[in-house]
């Protein structure tokens, strides 16, 4: 899928899937509450995809795999494992991609290989389908980022990532804690700034998230995600000469179609 098309699925993703079923919380609540127990690490590949991978790509895993299998050299094994991952990258098929992360984990123990594990369970939670794939990814993304944070207690990317991933479980509020830390730590830290913009749209705080967009715009002017959301946070806060502003704003630091059309769809109802 080409990046600039990701970029809308990604944020229907966040914005339908992910945040779809979350309470209807306020952001800014400084509840307490109860950490989880990390997953175990998987003993079987998880494959949660609709489609097939293209017939070239799929003879390359089929290749890799069999060689991991047969391979008695722990060495070997880890590049065999390397070269999955790098191939279920290519393919977009970041389960996989997580499953062979992990072993190379597993087997190195290495904290950078950790943190790689915790990025690819991320990426496959931000893309998990159903409630049920992104509760068991996302405790695979805290298992993993929870090892990074000790040794990396300063590693923000990755605690505002496994922050992400309390929302909608039994903990929310850990999550937006979480987040909430960050920026309190780094006020321009521009994940945990787009997450709660993110969680104040979810949770009808649209004054809150206008501002946490305006935040992100001026952190990363290049975030179009951030851009798109802060055109539609305006609308929904009653500002539409805002919106307006902000879309046509849209429209001229974008060319994608997909995009462009996104954006249309929103002027056509100022």
């Amino acid at each position: 899928m080409a990046k600039k098309q990701w970029i809308i699925v990604g944020v229907a993703m966040l914005a339908i899937v992910g945040l779809f079923s979350l309470p209807r919380i306020v952001v800014d609540n400084d509840e307490q509450a109860v950490g989880e127990t990390p997953m175990p690490i998987a003993e079987t590949e998880e494959d949660v995809h609709l489609s097939p991978l293209a017939p070239a790509v799929q003879l390359e895993a089929d290749s890799l795999r069999t060689l991991y299998l047969t391979n008695e050299s722990a060495e070997k094994n880890a590049i065999f494992a390397n070269s999955l991952v790098k191939l279920f990258i290519q393919a977009d098929r970041y389960d996989s991609a997580a499953y062979y992360a992990e072993v190379l984990a597993s087997q190195t123990e290495e904290l950078k290989d950790q943190e790689r594990a915790g990025e690819m369970y991320y990426e496959a939670f931000m893309r998990a389908i159903s409630n049920g794939q992104r509760q068991q990814l996302g405790t695979k993304v805290r298992f993993y980022f929870d090892k990074v944070l000790e040794e990396e207690p300063s590693n923000l990317d990755a605690k505002a990532k496994s922050a992400m991933t309390y929302i909608g479980s039994s903990n929310p509020m850990a999550g937006i804690r979480m987040l909430r830390e960050i920026v309190e730590t780094n006020e321009n830290h521009e994940l945990a700034t787009y997450n709660l913009g993110l969680l104040s749209r979810q949770s009808g705080q649209y004054e809150k998230a206008v501002e946490r967009f305006e935040k992100v715009k001026e952190i990363n002017p290049d975030n179009l995600q951030a851009q798109f959301l802060l055109g539609v946070s305006y609308l929904e806060a009653g500002e539409e000469e805002k919106s307006r502003q902000q879309f046509e704003h849209v429209k001229t630091i974008s060319d994608d179609p997909e995009v462009i059309a996104n954006v249309d769809n929103y002027l056509e109802r100022i």
